[in-house]
């Protein structure tokens, strides 16, 4: 008769166990958190590690950590691509905006023009009646 092989969810215990000295071992203690969440997230695929039964728990353990950071990564992608997505349609809108100011600039000269050219059409009339009545 061959060996009873132990659940998966021990073996997961097992190897967690086996880097606790590595997880020790490490200086920063953000590290020491990230390497918790890691197996934390990993520990959710249990059930599917428990289906594919591997010879070797670690290669399916890191193959869990692997899947989760794949996930992280496509989550960061898709917050990526919504935030240049984003800065698209604002850069558009700037270019909008610098055309109306733009408009809005020359419509300022022309109405400085033309107030320009009343002005002194208001003094060359306000001249001549002041010396049309003068006695």
């Amino acid at each position: 008769m061959g060996h009873t092989i132990l659940p998966f969810t021990r073996q997961f215990k097992i190897e967690l166990a086996r880097f606790s000295q590595f997880k020790r071992g490490l200086l920063i203690a953000e590290d020491k958190l990230l390497f918790t969440d890691l197996w934390n997230r990993a520990e959710f695929h249990v059930p599917a590690a428990e289906i594919a039964s591997h010879p070797l728990p670690i290669a399916t353990i890191l193959m869990m950590i692997n899947l989760e950071q794949e996930k992280s990564i496509h989550k960061m992608q898709a917050n990526l691509d919504g935030k240049a997505a984003q800065i698209e349609i604002l850069q558009s809108k700037l270019e909008y905006k610098d055309l109306q100011i733009a408009n809005l600039s020359d419509q300022i000269t022309e109405l400085d023009k033309y107030i320009e050219e009343r002005l002194m059409t208001f003094r060359e009339e306000m001249l001549a009646i002041k010396y049309e009545y003068a006695p």
